[in-house]
Order: C-alpha cells, then structure tokens, then sequence
C-alpha cells in the first residue's frame, strides 16, 4: 500500500471507489476549522473515534466537543499524535503543517489531505444515503460544481421516503431465501421488485406476508 508521503510525491493518482467500515475506529484529524468539522461530520456517521488535533475549534467541532463526540487535543501538532490512527485526515490551512503530518504518515493506513488530492490515498466523494442505499458522486476535482449538481438531481430522483422502498427490498431478499422456489424463480421474482407497482406500502405489505406463508408451505404468488 502506498502511504501518505509517497503520495506527495505523484502528480495523478487512481483513486478506487470503495466502502470502508470506520465503526470503532480511531481517526485524527490535524485542524479545527470548517473543513475538519465537515470531514468529522461524516466520519462519525460511520461510528469512528475522532480525536481532533488543533490550538483551536471553529463553532461547530466545539460543539461536537462539547457533546462528546470528538475529543479534543488543544495543542501543535507532532508526529505522536499519528500513534494507532487508522486514518489520519490533513486539515489545516497550514501547508507546512499538512506537509509534516504527511511525512509523518507513512505507518497510518488511510490518509486523506483536503487540500490536496494527490497528497493522501483517499477522497471523500459528495454521497446521498437513502438508507440502505448510498450514491456517491466524485469528478476527483475536475468540477466540484458538476458534482454538486449531480448530486442535487440525484436527491431529486431518489426522494427520503426511498428508504422505505430498499428496506422492503432488503427484507423481501433475506425471507426469499427461505422459500421453495428455484434459484431462476428467486431471481426472476426479485427482478421483479423493482416495477414501480411495489413502491406503495400496501403492495409492500401483501408481498412481505406472502414470502412469510410461502417460507411456510403456503401457495406461490401469482
């Protein structure tokens, strides 16, 4: 795996998308201003342990200090602090200070540099959850602006009451497993699920009870 200061070093980097689990996972973030408070925002989502490395706190890190949610070291920065991290995320607006924190790096697995793409292995995408269902949407800094807004026509297409849909389909997926029907009919039926005539709760409700009767020995569904 290539770290953080070997990243400095390149001028293009091909990023990957994946999905990382960060529950219980201890994260620093080097800085204390809105963009460390964005990046804190969504790596508590996932449940990580946030400590916070900065002489101060803009409003809304203070807030989440203050709620416990990020602990707070007010002090410099020093290369002790990296000590166990699982990812280190580079948020100053010093560039000196992103470059020491880089450079000391090299043993933390994930390193994000906000400032600078080609300074870490990993980006944070603009991302829609709905749920079980997440989109993201990245141009690696081609067009914030493009991004945004595919992400707004996004939010438009997939409104929050999808959640409920992909729920269904979650809960449809896990009892269909326990049925007799064919891995062909399972398939079929699933694909079958996405007709917009099961989005409305009624319908929902009658399938859900069915696959519970037909798990059963009940009759199959016509």
């Amino acid at each position: 795996m290539v770290m953080g200061n070997d990243f400095a070093e390149q001028q293009e980097v091909n990023f990957q998308p994946l999905m990382i689990d960060f529950k219980g996972r201890c994260v620093v973030i080097i800085g204390g201003g809105k963009v460390a408070a964005k990046r804190a925002r969504v790596l508590l989502q996932g449940g990580a342990l946030i400590t916070v490395i900065s002489p101060a706190l803009d409003t809304e890190l203070e807030k989440m200090r203050k709620q416990e949610k990020v602990n707070w070291k007010k002090k410099l920065f020093e290369p002790d602090d990296l000590e166990g991290a699982f990812m280190v995320v580079v948020a100053t607006d010093d560039p000196s200070v992103n470059m020491s924190v880089l450079q000391s790096s090299s043993q933390v697995p994930l390193v994000n540099a906000a400032g600078e793409a080609s300074g870490g292995n990993v980006h944070f995408p603009a991302f829609l959850k709905r749920g079980k269902l997440t989109l993201t949407v990245s141009t690696h800094g081609a067009s914030p602006i493009l991004t945004s807004r595919i992400k707004e026509e996004l939010e438009n297409r997939f409104e929050p009451d999808f959640e409920m849909y992909v729920d269904f389909l979650y809960e449809c997926r896990q009892l269909i497993k326990n049925t007799p029907l064919s891995k062909q009919e399972k398939r079929q039926f699933l694909h079958e699920l996405l007709d917009e005539s099961f989005r409305t709760e009624e319908k929902q409700q009658q399938i859900i009870l069915w696959l519970k009767r037909l798990a059963e020995g009940g009759e199959r569904y016509e």
